[in-house]
């Protein structure tokens, strides 16, 4: 265990001994003034001094270890003097009944009882030593009480059998294993905890490290998959294809270093821009990058999302790409597609297929041909709201691997 998970520990440990304090003083504060409104004048007066000392000495004593926990000073003994302090004050009260009422009401009545819950307390602690010897003190006190204190006369044993010492002996043995239960209890609530949060920091880390690879949004699909996998469907969507104009001459007369970190730098702009959008960088491809919206979320307007997105790349990455003669191209398609899985059952990868992603992949190449860093289909332009960006029309173009001329629009700042 690390210093810092010891120092974790510690401290939860010295918050609970704290609350646990301020608890029994707050029970025992109520239950004088209680005692003190409802009970004074049926007591004596040396009974009613001597729970008052009893108020007296407990909470000083509670208070002090609150106070000195507030303050820092915390050390594992205390939740042992602590616990001992709750198992004396129980038989405080059963010392009292007895004054008051006698031997055969204080063994009958409820404090007795209240023997089992210190040690049932402690095991949500996650101490185990701590509910054995919660059970072990309130087993060791009953007994010295009954056998120096409460001391029934034989004519009431004799007139209630209960009142006898060896079945007093059996409470102390049930206090016992109460206290023996409660540390199994606490024992398995601890390595239950200990382990719960370890699946989940690998979780977290799977997460983490798995979503530097795939989206959030993907992520998510494979962990409320019954197998792991993502279902292939049918979607609409809009689709980008972006790259780095001009790249291909760059990257030929620098090292490769280079390359990777203005790749690294660029695709961190990219996928910025598409996340804060809304969208999912589906993947990189060299200098290119495949993003889609509108899938497994609930956008009302995924083009417009799209063409924010792009205008935001554009913008943020010039002063990365200008100095070195290069600038942000991309274009984009609106329409069906199918998501999933492609690949084997060792190794695959999830993707977008289909004619609308083909088009978008095919508009991306005429950038170059039309002068322009943004081109997209006149389906893509059916579903934003023209005053919200500035388009102009590029006439009908021949597309690679199209018969039809198709009308293409350009975005611009």
């Amino acid at each position: 265990m690390s210093q810092l998970q010891v120092e974790s520990s510690q401290l939860r440990e010295a918050n609970a001994e704290k609350i646990t304090c301020l608890v029994w003083l707050a029970v025992i504060g109520l239950t004088y003034v209680w005692f003190f409104v409802g009970f004074r004048e049926t007591v004596t007066d040396n009974l009613f001094a001597n729970i008052t000392t009893l108020v007296a000495v407990m909470v000083p004593a509670f208070g002090l270890i609150a106070w000195l926990i507030q303050r820092g000073y915390y050390s594992p003994s205390i939740k042992y003097v602590n616990t001992f302090l709750q198992v004396t004050l129980v038989s405080g009260a059963i010392l009292f009944d007895s004054m008051s009422q006698g031997p055969a009401y204080a063994l009958s009545s409820m404090p007795p009882m209240a023997y089992a819950l210190v040690p049932m307390i402690t095991a949500f602690r996650l101490q185990p030593w701590l509910g054995l010897f919660a059970g072990t003190v309130a087993a060791v006190e009953f007994v010295l009480l009954y056998l120096l204190v409460l001391q029934p006369s034989p004519e009431l044993i004799a007139e209630n059998p209960s009142l006898g010492f060896q079945v007093t002996m059996m409470k102390a043995v049930v206090l016992f294993a109460l206290g023996v239960a409660s540390a199994l209890s606490a024992r398995s609530l601890r390595n239950y905890f200990q382990n719960y949060t370890k699946s989940q920091q690998t979780r977290m880390r799977l997460e983490r490290n798995f979503g530097r690879f795939v989206s959030s949004a993907i992520v998510d699909q494979i962990e409320s998959s019954d197998d792991g996998r993502v279902a292939a469907q049918q979607q609409q969507a809009a689709i980008v294809f972006g790259d780095i104009r001009g790249f291909t001459a760059y990257s030929s007369n620098i090292s490769s270093f280079e390359v990777t970190q203005l790749l690294n730098d660029f695709f961190a702009i990219v996928c910025r821009a598409v996340e804060e959008e809304g969208g999912m960088v589906n993947k990189f491809l060299g200098d290119g990058y495949l993003a889609f919206f509108g899938i497994y979320n609930d956008d009302p307007k995924p083009c417009e999302a799209a063409a924010r997105a792009v205008l935001r790349i554009e913008r943020e990455s010039r002063a990365l790409l200008e100095p070195h003669g290069l600038r942000a191209g991309a274009a984009a398609n609106w329409g069906w597609m199918v998501t999933g899985e492609v690949g084997s059952a060792e190794r695959c990868e999830f993707t977008g297929i289909g004619a609308a992603v083909n088009l978008a992949s095919r508009l991306e190449g005429l950038n170059e041909r039309l002068n322009t860093s943004f081109l997209v289909s006149q389906d893509f332009m059916g579903q934003i709201n023209p005053d919200h960006f500035n388009a102009s029309f590029k006439g009908e173009q021949a597309v690679r691997g199209l018969d039809d001329n198709i009308a293409i629009f350009a975005i611009s700042q």
